[in-house]
């Protein structure tokens, strides 16, 4: 965790938490954790310890897991 950016959530970006991210994504807030920390999946720390994932990061996590998908179903 320590080379995660720790800052305050910047007023008007679409954050969302590891939960809301991990039902986004069909996985549970353990698995979203463990992928911050592997750096699979961009975030930042909170002031307070919390993490937040940007929206369009997610986005493009589903994106890539549907591309993979796709690619193993071919």
């Amino acid at each position: 965790m320590s080379d995660m950016a720790q800052e305050t959530v910047p007023a008007g970006d679409d954050y969302v938490t590891p939960g809301e991210a991990a039902r986004y994504l069909h996985v549970s807030p353990k698995t979203i954790n463990r992928w911050a920390n592997d750096g699979r999946i961009p975030c930042i720390v909170t002031l307070g310890g919390h993490r937040r994932f940007r929206r369009e990061d997610v986005d493009a996590a589903v994106r890539q897991m549907s591309e993979r998908g796709a690619a193993l179903g071919d």
